[in-house]
């Protein structure tokens, strides 16, 4: 929201055209509600109709210490430690695992990984996240911190010069996964801030508060594998329970438990797909497959459904071709 508000957005009229209080965005002891970052996003790309919103936003963004997953990053002996520290317990300020360790045959891989809901992740809000971990990491350092290379999933966009002015090393496009790359001893730098007793303190506090919160996992595994099956044609409850080795009784209990119903998430995940797939501009024939649908007319209805562009006359010409 600072962000923003430095780019001269009006964020008061944003929140209310997603019909969220400011407060959902500033409280820092709270975690907005799934998927209201990304309505805020597609709001303030409508606002302003730039490409590069989230590397412009990341520009003018402020680190500092104001949440208990970035003291726990600012408070350890190294880098490495506060990243393991703050990794662990970040699920108190997103719904996720947002950033991971990945794998990497000469690097440490930093990785950004894509939480979704029923709104997909745009590349704003990757980009925007992405510049906000490697500005928390200079800002850990004093300034020290410098990645070898940022990689991104997504394709080129144009205007290299804004990336690496934006993460100051290299950056490339088109990658299995969005990471920042760091050597040794990058990994290894001392931490301005660090205080090895209070670290140990937050570390406690954190396990206590984590505990707390209601847990998403299995709800996200569960849409993973949904979105794996419907392209293949399987959408019922009896293959996507298969492929996690358990009947679809329990799979269903399982997903009661977490607040949801196998329809409820068949449909939501579905929705996801729409949404990604039109603001990608692909075909008919290519939404169609990738959300499951072999039916035009229950492919007409979803699009109606969720106000979506009705592409049910490419999809006739589609099926009849």
């Amino acid at each position: 929201m600072n962000a923003f508000k430095q780019l001269g957005l009006d964020v008061g009229a944003l929140c209310e055209e997603v019909g969220l209080p400011l407060e959902v965005f500033t409280d820092t002891d709270g975690r907005p509600p799934r998927d209201a970052s990304g309505r805020l996003w597609r709001a303030a790309m409508m606002a302003t109709g730039d490409r590069f919103l989230g590397l412009h936003a990341a520009q003018v963004w402020r680190a500092r210490a104001d949440h208990l997953v970035v003291l726990l990053l600012t408070s350890a002996d190294s880098l490495g430690e506060g990243l393991e520290a703050s990794m662990r317990y970040q699920e108190l300020l997103s719904h996720g695992q947002v950033v991971t360790l990945g794998e990497h045959p000469t690097y440490h891989a930093i990785q950004i990984n894509k939480i979704e809901h029923e709104l997909p992740l745009t590349v704003h809000e990757l980009e925007f996240v992405t510049a906000v971990v490697m500005k928390m990491l200079r800002f850990a350092t004093d300034g020290r911190f410098v990645a070898r290379e940022v990689q991104f999933q997504h394709p080129y966009r144009g205007q290299i010069q804004d990336y690496t002015r934006t993460f100051g090393c290299l950056v490339t496009f088109g990658h299995e996964r969005t990471a920042i790359l760091a050597d040794d001893e990058a990994w290894s730098l001392p931490l301005v801030h660090g205080n090895p007793a209070l670290h140990t303190q937050l570390r406690g506090v954190a396990a206590g508060l984590h505990a707390t919160l209601e847990s998403y996992p299995f709800i996200d595994t569960v849409r993973d594998r949904i979105k794996t099956l419907l392209p293949r044609g399987k959408s019922s409850i009896e293959a996507v329970a298969a492929t996690l080795h358990m009947t679809p009784r329990t799979l269903q209990r399982r997903l009661q438990d977490d607040g949801t119903t196998f329809r409820a998430l068949m449909d939501a995940t579905r929705k996801s797909i729409l949404i990604s797939a039109v603001e990608r501009n692909q075909t008919s024939s290519e939404i169609m497959r990738h959300a499951g649908y072999t039916n035009i007319r229950s492919f007409r209805r979803a699009l109606k459904r969720w106000n979506l562009p009705n592409l049910g006359s490419e999809a006739d010409e589609a099926a009849s071709g």
